[in-house]
């Protein structure tokens, strides 16, 4: 990160600053000349925009870096993301395994969480210490109990799972990433499951990541290939994504 943009994020937080500076002083001000009725609304808008700073400060002193994967089904998503961290910690399958995100968040030490989500038929929680070898299995139940039960539950909702590893991508790379960034990669569900509400808010932070798009090109005819390609573009323009800075990965 160049100093260029440190000198950005400093200017912009001492902004942010400066406003809640300004806006404490104009509802001090206002609220002497307001009957008693309006000080409970004026009060709630000043916690309200002094979270929005404390956040927005919070991301600008640690900010992070995303890099996410998405495409067609049965691409090769899995695979990058286990050649990115390393090891085979996500299942990988001929058929579609990733119905739901799996967010890896990089950590000197491995932890996995399976999250609580509506119907889950799979057992959730939380565990440290954990090999590769229990990350993976684990993760390849949930997501088969998923596969087998998604179509006879309505109510059930795709697992969603977040991982704390030492990547290979920091660990062993020569990247020199500036104090306080964080770094995760986020395995998103193969395209036919990307409208799934159960991953509309992982999706959505795709729109601040790096978005890794894999397909596959062993398809000969080059009337579905190109068909094929223009589906991977419409799909990340529906994540929010710009075709402009997509980087593809061909299985």
């Amino acid at each position: 990160m160049s100093n260029k943009l440190y000198k950005v994020f400093e200017d912009v937080e001492q902004n942010a600053q400066l406003l809640s500076k300004y806006w404490h002083n104009f509802s001090t001000e206002i609220s002497e000349h307001l009957p008693d009725t309006y000080h409970a609304e004026l009060q709630e808008l000043s916690d309200n925009l002094e979270i929005a700073i404390d956040n927005l400060i919070d991301e600008l002193r640690n900010p992070t870096l995303t890099l996410a994967t998405t495409g067609t089904t049965s691409s090769g998503k899995s695979t990058l993301v286990n050649l990115l961290c390393g090891a085979e910690i996500v299942p990988v399958a001929v058929s579609e395994m990733s119905a739901g995100a799996v967010t890896i968040e990089y950590s000197e030490t491995k932890s996995l969480i399976i999250h609580e989500t509506p119907g889950a038929l799979w057992e959730c929680g939380e565990w440290t210490g954990i090999s590769d070898e229990r990350i993976y299995q684990r993760l390849y139940d949930v997501m088969i109990s998923y596969i087998d039960n998604r179509e006879k539950q309505a109510n059930l909702a795709c697992p969603q799972s977040t991982i704390s590893y030492p990547f290979r991508l920091i660990k062993e790379s020569k990247l020199e990433l500036p104090r306080g960034v964080k770094v995760r990669i986020l395995d998103l569900p193969g395209l036919a499951y990307v409208g799934d509400e159960g991953n509309a808010n992982v999706i959505k932070q795709c729109r601040e990541a790096l978005c890794l798009v894999t397909y596959n090109s062993a398809e000969t005819d080059k009337e579905k290939v190109r068909s094929l390609l223009q589906e991977v573009v419409e799909q990340v323009k529906d994540l929010g994504g710009s075709p402009a800075r997509m980087g593809l990965a061909r299985k």
